[in-house]
Formats: structure tokens, sequence, C-alpha cells
């Protein structure tokens, strides 16, 4: 609907900035209630897990292993692909816009990392007041969370109603979360809507068509192959990873076309609660921890256009030894990515080439043109990772179920 309403539409007057002006709505409003749904039934799910022990630690060891694996053999994928299929990256940008939005971005990246990371400081005020103030990154709000989760867990009979009045609040939020995902499609309209316009407008997607056949190479051969068959093993095939990726499909629609975890987070809890049967303690304590570090879908993307970058710059294809260097940089960025909601792709490749010491003269914001399409892949894919990261530690805690197909939301 967002595409043959581009096509149809586009050239009528208001309506650019009709569906803009909808779309920036919608998307606050998904962002909105992201940091409550997070900060209580994180809380919530924190206390739930201490009640046996083991639990606790096994959730954090395997959501640490399951980012770790995943972004390295990602950006492993993203080698691989470039090697077999080489493709440079298309120098081009065509609308003043892509400029005053790379000038937006550098501005951005011209702060330090650690700059960066003491703005998201948790103890950089107080609790309560990152909270309020988060508005880019779940860091501060996780930090909260896990202090007043662990202080609520309900060690003795005065302690246990203040348990059970979260543990009911977060009931509410994923009940909020549900009727949100409900509803996902109308956002998905509007903000589709925008995603085609500056492609369509920009139009670097249509000056390399072997950038763009090798980026799709690229991100079916991981969606049907190299995903599900991390996942199967991973899970010892007691689940079909087929049907599991299909049942993440609203928030990975909803993670492309927005090109933002965080308007993505609600879906996700929706997707993981009801469509993967997982119980709401191991949602709640996971998907926070996989929304900072799980950044596989950042590190293959961004991996793809550094090295396709190279490439376009020096005219000559990077042996395997520089490639592999790209990719561990890229993997390493990854990790960082949480702090650049919405331009994870431009910071993990000015980052790696800043790691490498390789001066490109600012050309890595050639991606600008391509942004809604290599980022909106990106985030799928952490998404995806996201989701199905929180199924495998649940099968292996035995805090899942089966759910029927005719049950999705």
């Amino acid at each position: 609907m967002g595409l043959a309403f581009e096509l149809v539409l586009k050239d009528t007057a208001g309506f650019v900035p009709f569906i803009t002006f909808m779309s920036e709505i919608v998307m606050k409003l998904g962002v909105f209630i992201v940091f409550p749904l997070v900060f209580v039934s994180m809380m919530s799910g924190t206390a739930s897990l201490t009640r046996k022990s083991g639990r606790t630690g096994f959730t954090w060891l395997s959501t640490i292993f399951w980012a770790l694996f995943t972004s390295a053999a990602f950006a492993c994928i993203g080698v691989l692909v470039f090697r077999i299929f080489p493709a440079a990256f298309p120098m081009t940008s065509t609308v003043p816009e892509s400029a005053e939005q790379a000038a937006v971005i550098y501005q951005e990246l011209s702060a330090t990392t650690m700059q960066r990371l003491q703005n998201a400081n948790p103890l950089l005020i107080n609790a309560f007041v990152n909270l309020i103030r988060s508005s880019d990154c779940l860091l501060p709000v996780l930090f909260a969370a896990l202090v007043f989760g662990y202080a609520i867990r309900p060690t003795s009979e005065v302690i246990r109603p203040a348990y059970i009045t979260i543990n009911s609040l977060s009931e509410v939020m994923f009940r909020l979360a549900r009727q949100v995902a409900k509803l996902l499609w109308i956002a998905i309209f509007f903000i589709s809507g925008t995603w085609y316009d500056k492609l369509w407008t920009d139009g670097t997607i249509f000056e390399s068509w072997r950038f763009v056949v090798m980026f799709v190479i690229a991100g079916f051969g991981t969606l049907l192959i190299l995903l599900p068959l991390i996942y199967a093993i991973a899970t010892g095939f007691k689940r079909n990873p087929y049907r599991q990726i299909i049942r993440l499909l609203s928030a990975g629609c909803a993670a492309f076309f927005s090109t933002n975890y965080l308007f993505s987070q609600t879906p996700l809890y929706t997707d993981c609660r009801i469509n993967l049967g997982i119980q709401k303690s191991v949602v709640s304590t996971t998907l926070p921890i996989h929304s900072i570090i799980t950044k596989g879908g950042s590190a293959m993307v961004s991996t793809l256009c550094t090295c396709s970058l190279v490439y376009a710059l020096n005219g000559s294809m990077p042996n395997v030894v520089q490639t592999f260097t790209i990719a561990i940089a890229c993997t390493l960025a990854s990790f960082l990515c949480c702090l650049h909601a919405g331009g994870e792709v431009v910071f993990a490749s000015a980052f790696a080439l800043g790691l490498l010491k390789v001066n490109v003269s600012g050309a890595e914001f050639a991606i600008i043109g391509l942004l809604p399409l290599l980022n909106g892949v990106a985030t799928m894919f952490d998404i995806f990772l996201a989701g199905l990261g929180c199924s495998f530690t649940a099968t292996n805690l035995k805090a899942d179920c089966y759910i029927r197909n005719r049950d999705n939301v």
C-alpha cells in the first residue's frame, strides 16, 4: 500500500508533507511506549528470574554468547558474499537532503565514543532523570530496571506486595504492547510511504545494479540459510526455525521500514511473548539486553558497505586479510550501535574505518542515499536475532511452549 500510494500520488501537492507528518507522529508514539514497557517489564522479569537459582546467570550468559557469536558469524557472511560477488559502492547522491542529513550525522559522529557513552551513563545524574531524558538509548533504562528489579525480589512477605504490584503492572504493559502490535499495519503504511519516497527521490539505488544484487544475495542468503541454521543448531532442532522467523515478521517489517530498533521493540515483545510462546520473565529480561548488544545485522551490512567503499575508492579488490580486518572492526563497532539509533550502518562503517586508520575523505557518507534500505535490512536482522536469541534462551530453560498458528498475533 505504501509503494502504491508513492507511485500514484508522489506528484500530488501536499502528499509528501502529509505522509511525512503522519510518519513522524506514529514513530514518536511507537517510541514513547518502549521506555516504560522496558523499565516495568524488565524490573518484573529480573525479580521473577531470581526466584529460581541459576536462571538469571544462564539468561545473561546465553544472551551474551548469542550476541557475540551471531555478530561474528554475520560479519563473516558479509565478507564471503563480497569476496564471491564483489561490487563497488555507488558514490552518488542526487538530492540536497542527503547532504544535509550527512552533515547532521557527521556532527553526531564527531563526538567521541567516550562522550556518547558518557551521555548514556545511567549514573550521570540519577536513575529517574535518565529514565525521563533518555530518547535514543535503552542503556540508562536498563540499568535502573536491573537495580529496582533486584531490590523487589519476593524474599520476604513484606516485599511480596511490591513484587505483585510490579508484576501486575508489567501485564498491563504487555497488554498495551499487544494492542499496539494489532494496529501496527496502520503505522507501517505511513512509514513505508516515507521509506519509498526517500529511496526513490534520492535515486542512488538505481546507480549500481551490481551492488544491489550483491546486497540482495547477502540478505536472502542470510535470511533463508544462515539464520535458520544457527537457530536450529543452537536449540538442538527442537523448533522449526522458519516458523519462528515467520512469527517475527511483524516486528521485522516494523524494523525494516522504520529503520529504528526502538520503534520495533513493542511488536517484538508481543511476537516473543505470544507468537513464540515464551514466558514473560524471559522475554522481559533478554530482549532489553539484546537491544543493546545483539547487532549482527548491523555488523553484516556495515561490513559489506565498508568493503564496497574501499573497493570503489581504490579501484582494486581488497585482499582477504583486509576484508576480514574490516569485518572484525565492523563487529566491534556494532556493539556500540545502540548509541546511534537510525544511523547504525553509517556509524559502524565510519567507526571501522577510523579503527583501521583508513582515510576515505568523507566518502562513507555516500551511504546516506541508500540508508533507508541499508539500515532497514540491518535493523530487521537485529530484530530477528533478538527474537530468536530470546527463543534460544527460553528453549534451553524450558520456558517456552508450542503455539498454534491460529493463535498468532
